[in-house]
């Protein structure tokens, strides 16, 4: 869990890489050390890992044609990538920013669709993967390494705010706060996050891991994640003009146990269909897509 250090993303990429890395996180950090709303050692925490995964994608600068695809034609809301998309809305001409944007592709997927795209990560990596795709495919993007609960934009920069799997990360009440600042009058923001609403299924969901987490091949995660809760999530939406959430994952959130790859589509669209139908089980959802307005 976490702990991955600058020595591992040397150990993939060399020592010019990593030494870059370890600048650009120095002085960012050092820029904003005075900061009370951020944790220094778990921010470096959170680049340093996020780094390791992001090295092994320095030079592939292709975009997702698959996603692409998808976003271009959000069709099917049980896949909630195209759910998200669609609450977005059109973007064209519209200021987006991609709040914790990872290596990028989201950004790509969003300048293709006529949005004006700023990009933040707090991995110096991921935004370096981003820039050297954008400049692959000559899309305009402003990537940029930042921490995304103390941002450096002014309020009201932007139309829309898109997050994939980063309020976990930074904290509910604060990367809603920082969002919603951001945002203009009756912008929009979308987030997509993990959940962790009952404690039976975290129970079991711990026994697994601590038993089966490495023949399973489960995601790492580092030690400042804290999956959502429904009951909060519906309370920091009372802070917003009009907040909608749309609940996902049931049986899919078992796939490793039991399913074979070619049927988790089917799992991800049965689930949809018994949330759809009995939403009482929301509480046993595993990923929630959050829209909120300002």
């Amino acid at each position: 869990m976490g702990g991955h250090g600058w020595d591992a993303v040397q150990a993939e990429e060399g020592s010019e890489c990593t030494s870059a890395a370890r600048r650009t996180l120095a002085l960012h950090l050092g820029g904003v050390g005075e900061d009370p709303k951020l944790d220094i050692g778990r921010l470096r925490e959170e680049a340093e890992f996020a780094n390791k995964q992001y090295a092994r994608m320095l030079g592939d600068t292709r975009i997702d044609a698959t996603l692409l695809a998808r976003y271009k034609h959000p069709h099917q809301i049980w896949d909630w990538c195209q759910r998200a998309v669609r609450l977005l809305g059109d973007m064209r001409g519209k200021d987006l920013l991609d709040y914790g944007c990872g290596q990028g592709q989201e950004a790509a997927c969003f300048a293709m669709l006529g949005a004006r795209v700023t990009a933040i990560d707090i991995s110096e990596i991921g935004i370096r993967v981003g820039q050297e795709m954008a400049a692959a495919n000559n899309l305009e993007i402003d990537f940029r390494v930042m921490s995304c609960t103390a941002t450096e934009f002014s309020e009201c920069s932007f139309d829309l705010v898109h997050g994939l799997g980063i309020l976990h990360h930074v904290g509910l009440a604060e990367g809603l706060s920082e969002a919603h600042r951001l945002l203009r009058p009756g912008g929009v923001a979308v987030f997509l996050e993990p959940l962790a609403s009952s404690r039976l299924v975290e129970a079991v969901k711990g026994w697994i891991e601590t038993r089966l987490g490495q023949r399973l091949n489960l995601t790492s995660v580092t030690s400042g994640e804290e999956n959502l809760r429904l009951k909060d999530i519906e309370r920091e939406c009372e802070s917003w003009t009009h907040g909608r959430i749309y609940p996902y994952r049931l049986t899919h959130r078992a796939r490793k146990l039991f399913l074979p790859r070619k049927l988790w589509d089917l799992s991800l669209r049965l689930d949809y269909a018994i949330l759809t139908t009995l939403p009482p089980l929301r509480h046993f959802a595993g990923a929630v897509v959050v829209q909120l307005r300002k």
